[in-house]
């Protein structure tokens, strides 16, 4: 390090306690400079930022003093957040800071301010440098650009430092102000990222590399069923689905929101995305070997162990999978309700996805047409066709029990008996006959699953059951339907994934929520009514994909549409992280969108939990959005499904107060 280039501090510019940041230094950590001369001080000051949207990058918070005509670079590991910083040490007489709310309401909106508040950051693997600032800021472009100025004087990188617009005017006015500084689009930066942090934590396992292509269906297959709960699986491909593992690293970025994140995320299974994670040298070496992996936010860590430390260890690191919420089956049929009329307790009867729709539908929010067909149903057509003596059998099997690969030919078996076995009459006809009354001028109908082991508190669920779409009016197509939806209960990965959890599998039944197909949506979508990256800012999460794609089920590498939208007060604003990688060159909602399903999401967050938005609880919420007949009105938002998310912030996504 260059001892000369340190600025030392003055002896007491700061607060009325009289503090001053001292100096950082190679042998101090410090609280701030007042340069960054070089890379060994952008290395002190630097944190890996776990709450970034961008995964592995190294950010520098920084703020421009414009009455004192000073920069202060924040030791960020220290300093998170800039009003920390700034009532610790820059209140003086006649000019201080003031409490939270003070700082925020005139720091990010009033145009007279005394300081601009921003974010340096690197994305080391491509050596790329950006200024930012918050996505509600007011600060208009001139001032913004003179800041971005001033810390150009002070730092290596200068040359090469680019603007992220950030605040929605910022975006709108970019191709105006491109001559007079390099601008680097949201887009661009997550083109950028080599890795990304899923689930935060620690797994021990043996390193399993995944790398059947999906078109090799029976090779993937084959190495995919191999895998087990001591095993960290690098996938070359990610699949929808994937048995419970101790680790999951994949080589494609993964959609926030998708399938195998949700899962990951139920399961507290650490989960990472490193491009080209497969032909990483450290990795290969460990192929089939134990280790130990640690998630975090910025950057992934493999350890080699021996067998003898690896089980030492593994009971202390891997989690113990919990179900906080009972499994519940009332036998008894209550007829076919309309979802107005399905009330929270009626859970027993029609399952937590049903349930929870309708709690929806209460809360005054649009949702479709729809009425419920109950566990009763299900257990009807097992008693009717003798299944349910083979199921019993089944399960109590000891060579089911104890191997998987017997488990797996059995369960096949028994699928392909439900698709084989009569459904009667007295349960077809009926909901037939409340289809073409409820759902009527339908043209296509719903079966959507709704197990009383998914949609759980604590078990999502996510992906493991078939819902399908049948054609108004036909009966052969309705009883295929509900045949496949009932045989959906008993595929491999859905019964792994309940023993994962030590879910009954006696008592597991499927009931079905019937609705009209929503035929004319443009986006579809699910939305977390919580920030997952940072528990100190407060926000929802949106992941939007267009029509034939899907955020849920979206494939390895296919990105949604990404957005941060703040809720915390006076600190609001639209955050757009990416595009989706089907529809790169356009947003797919408008900002006044944005807000609609803020507002949505917010309603339901309060109605559900009963508490503001910011909570460890959260819900998950899948939307569509649909365009009007007639062409002509705003498109509006329906809510299709509901379900608890709990947040589970930890390490440095934790809100913590300053050291």
């Amino acid at each position: 390090m260059r001892w000369a280039a340190i600025v030392v501090f003055g002896s007491c510019i700061a607060s009325c306690a009289g503090l001053a940041p001292r100096p950082v230094t190679a042998s101090n950590d410090g609280d701030a400079s007042r340069a960054i001369p070089d890379a060994a001080m952008w290395t002190a000051l630097a944190s890996h930022d776990a709450s970034s949207v961008f995964g592995s990058i190294e950010s520098v918070k920084v703020i421009v003093d414009r009455h004192q005509d000073r920069v202060y670079f924040l030791q960020s590991r220290r300093w998170p957040l800039h009003f920390d910083f700034a009532a610790r040490f820059l209140s003086e007489p006649g000019d201080t800071v003031g409490d939270g709310w003070t700082f925020n309401q005139t720091q990010y909106h009033d145009p007279q301010r005394r300081f601009v508040l921003g974010t340096l950051n690197h994305f080391a693997a491509k050596d790329l440098w950006s200024f930012e600032l918050y996505a509600g800021d007011t600060l208009d472009v001139p001032a913004t650009l003179a800041a971005i100025a001033t810390i150009k004087q002070h730092v290596f990188f200068a040359p090469a430092l680019r603007y992220r617009p950030v605040p929605a005017a910022h975006i709108a006015a970019s191709a105006a102000f491109a001559n007079e500084i390099n601008v680097v689009t949201s887009a661009e930066l997550f083109g950028a990222v080599e890795y990304q942090a899923i689930e935060l934590g620690t797994a021990i396992g043996r390193v399993r590399i995944i790398d059947a292509p999906l078109a090799d269906t029976v090779g993937h297959a084959q190495q995919m069923a191999a895998l087990t709960d001591r095993d960290i699986a690098v996938l070359a491909e990610p699949p929808l689905e994937i048995p419970p593992v101790a680790g999951i690293i994949s080589n494609q970025l993964l959609a926030p929101l998708g399938h195998i994140a949700v899962l990951a995320h139920s399961r507290h299974t650490p989960t990472a995305a490193q491009r080209d994670a497969t032909q990483l040298p450290a990795l290969i070496a460990q192929r089939d070997r134990w280790v130990k992996l640690v998630v975090e936010g910025g950057r992934m860590q493999v350890e080699p162990l021996d067998e003898a430390a690896a089980t030492r260890a593994m009971s202390a690191a891997r989690p113990q999978l919990k179900l906080r919420q009972a499994v519940r089956l009332a036998t008894d049929h209550p007829g076919l309700p309309r979802l107005a009329a399905i009330a929270t307790d009626d859970i027993a009867h029609f399952g937590a996805k049903t349930v929870q729709l309708a709690k929806v539908a209460s809360l005054g929010v649009r949702t479709p047409r729809a009425f419920g067909v109950p566990f009763a149903a299900y257990l009807d057509f097992l008693h009717s066709t003798g299944l349910d003596a083979q199921l019993t059998s089944m399960l109590r099997d000891p060579a089911f029990v104890a191997d998987p690969i017997e488990r797996r030919r059995q369960l096949d078996a028994f699928r392909t008996a439900i698709a084989a076995a009569p459904v009667p009459a007295r349960i077809t006809v009926p909901v037939a006959a409340q289809i073409a009354v409820e759902l009527a001028g339908s043209r296509n109908v719903r079966l959507r699953s709704s197990t009383n082991a998914e949609d759980l508190a604590g078990f999502s669920g996510a992906g493991l059951y078939q819902s399908v779409r049948i054609k108004a009016g036909s009966t052969a197509e309705l009883e295929h339907g509900l045949r496949a939806v009932w045989a959906s209960v008993w595929t491999f990965e859905a019964f792994e994934e309940r023993r994962a959890f030590g879910i009954d599998q006696a008592r597991v039944a499927m009931a079905i929520l019937v609705q009209e197909s929503i035929d004319t949506d443009e986006v579809s979508g699910v939305v977390i009514s919580g920030n997952p990256f940072y528990q100190g800012r407060p926000a929802v999460f949106i992941n939007a994909a267009p029509r034939g794609a899907t955020v849920t089920s979206a494939s390895g590498g296919d990105v949604p549409e990404q957005v941060l939208r703040y809720t915390f007060k006076a600190m609001t604003g639209i955050e757009r992280i990416s595009r989706s990688a089907q529809a790169p060159d356009r947003d797919l909602l408008s900002d006044d969108e944005i807000e609609q399903l803020t507002a949505l999401a917010q309603r339901l967050h309060r109605g559900f939990l009963h508490t503001d938005v910011g909570t460890a609880q959260a819900l998950d919420i899948e939307f569509l959005l649909t365009h009007a007949p007639n062409g002509k009105s705003p498109r509006q938002f329906v809510i299709v499904q509901a379900r608890p998310y709990a947040m589970g912030w930890s390490g440095a996504r934790a809100q913590t107060d300053d050291n």
